[in-house]
């Protein structure tokens, strides 16, 4: 038995990027706000089951020289692409086997961080087992394994529309076929329904929801007549069989459900130790429809995470601006902006920090740093009151966590803000940017530059230039393309240049 869609993924590639909740920083903070002790990052051994062409892995990599990466795929093109791509950027350190994971065995070593991330759900039963046989034995003491799968009730919802697709294409072999004909199928069938049913309300919300998706992921995604949707519990009873546990979600902290009174309600109701009783029902209530579920071995004891968590262990960031005051407000409150979120505070201290936060992003402050630098910039240093103020800022940036617009981080960000005398720009975002718009951040993000002269400039941030030397350099460039390209600008200025180095800093790729 092997992987189902083995040449379907040689014939239509997968959209490769990044996925941030996979990065190991992320998981050994969550490990460590359950009582874990994770390996520390610098020499992790990281394992990714059907890691496809890299693009997740291959960042990693280049962030912790010291690691040992191995990527295990099905398609042989997708592990030529990442072989390729690792030994472009001279990657030493992660390997890529083409290997179907039911041939995986001990023997390719123990590994402290284990993802799989778009497989569990979209191959046949032998090969779930053997992934979670994997986890189980191939997972360091403290490691942590990562896997995703679409999640019960929420994908019953989904499936009424795969129900028509697939049947519609059930004869169909062709790739580009089998997608156009199953977006003609599910229009059609979902303007037949009666809008006013269920089934024809939930055919018509995942018709709108499937024009939105491109061809190549509903190829592999609705249209694999093997991939199937698990409940939670599910999962871990199978995990159980391995000798592992369920640690936490990937989203931390749990958003899900928190808007909603009645919701808590009804999970205050059960016990808190109860954790698999709890998620599963918060399941039953939210409809969710995708889990990203990490696992350690049985025999760790952990404690609940976000509710008996202290700040005090970790490096703090946040992607927050000052805003534009609101004339109605009362003296003392300032607006900050959280992206679409904005937040009233009053606190000094707590002003003063996010102040601080806002300076350094994207980079990350230590939390006694952060504490003693916002209790000087507002004259507290030898205060009475210091202890007072800072138990006040510590409640103050706990609830900005766990509303989701507060990052931690066990160990700092592998980026810097600062502009040295002759910048360099993460490597892998320079090769990425010589021939697309999509590039990965050293935040393991995507980032989009769709101006030519932003890709070019980021290219040209290989640490062998100071400041004028980027300025010739990208005014050479300037004249020998803007007769091809309309919307150029003339000449770039020296306060172009800096302009230029802060939006880099700004998008997490400046590197040293």
């Amino acid at each position: 038995m092997t992987e189902t869609g083995a040449n379907a993924y040689d014939a239509v590639a997968y959209p490769a990027h990044a996925f941030s909740q996979t990065h190991p920083a992320r998981l050994a903070t969550i490990a460590h706000a359950h009582g874990m002790r994770p390996p520390p990052l610098a020499g992790m051994r990281v394992l990714e089951l059907g890691c496809g062409r890299g693009a997740n892995l291959i960042p990693m990599a280049g962030q912790y020289p010291a690691g040992h990466f191995v990527g295990v795929d099905l398609s042989l093109r997708a592990i030529e692409a990442a072989r390729s791509s690792a030994a472009e950027l001279g990657l030493g350190h992660i390997h890529f086997e083409h290997l179907d994971i039911m041939a995986v065995t001990p023997a390719l070593g123990e590994f402290d961080y284990i993802i799989a991330h778009g497989v569990y759900s979209w191959v046949p039963a032998p090969v779930r087992d053997s992934m979670l046989a994997i986890f189980g034995s191939l997972l360091s003491a403290q490691g942590v394994a990562y896997v995703s799968y679409n999640a019960l009730p929420g994908c019953r919802i989904r499936d009424i529309a795969r129900d028509v697709m697939l049947f519609e294409t059930r004869d169909v072999e062709d790739p580009e076929e089998r997608v156009r004909r199953a977006r003609l199928a599910l229009k059609r069938f979902a303007d037949a329904a009666d809008p006013d049913s269920f089934h024809g309300a939930a055919l018509r919300m995942r018709q709108s929801q499937v024009e939105e998706i491109p061809d190549d992921v509903l190829y592999h995604d609705d249209l694999n007549p093997q991939a199937r949707a698990f409940a939670l519990h599910e999962v871990l009873e199978d995990a159980r069989r391995h000798g592992l546990q369920f640690l936490a979600e990937s989203a931390f902290p749990n958003q899900f459900g928190a808007a909603r009174e009645p919701a808590q309600q009804l999970l205050a109701q059960i016990p808190i130790d109860d954790r698999l009783a709890r998620e599963q029902a918060l399941d039953l209530v939210i409809g969710r429809f995708f889990r990203e579920t990490l696992l350690c071995r049985a025999d760790i004891l952990l404690r609940p995470g976000s509710e008996a968590l202290s700040l005090k262990h970790y490096h703090l960031s946040a992607d927050v601006r000052r805003a534009a005051g609101d004339p109605d407000a009362r003296p003392g409150v300032e607006q900050f902006s959280f992206g679409a979120v904005q937040l009233a505070i009053d606190l000094p201290i707590a002003k003063a920090a996010l102040a601080r936060l806002e300076a350094a992003w994207p980079g990350s402050i230590a939390h006694d740093v952060l504490a003693r630098q916002s209790a000087s910039d507002i004259g507290l240093d030898g205060s009475p009151d210091l202890a007072r103020e800072l138990g006040r800022l510590d409640d103050a940036l706990m609830a900005i966590f766990r509303a989701g617009l507060l990052d931690i981080q066990l160990e700092p960000l592998k980026l810097t803000t600062t502009l040295g005398e002759r910048p360099v720009a993460s490597a892998l975002a320079r090769v990425q940017a010589r021939t697309t718009q999509q590039v990965t951040n050293l935040r393991h993000r995507t980032v989009v530059l769709d101006d030519i002269v932003a890709r070019k400039f980021l290219c040209v941030l290989d640490g062998s230039r100071d400041q004028v030397q980027l300025l010739d350099e990208m005014n050479v460039f300037l004249a020998q393309t803007r007769t091809a390209t309309e919307g150029l600008p003339e000449r770039a200025t020296a306060q172009d240049i800096q302009m230029r180095l802060r939006d880099v800093a700004r998008l997490a790729l400046l590197s040293g």
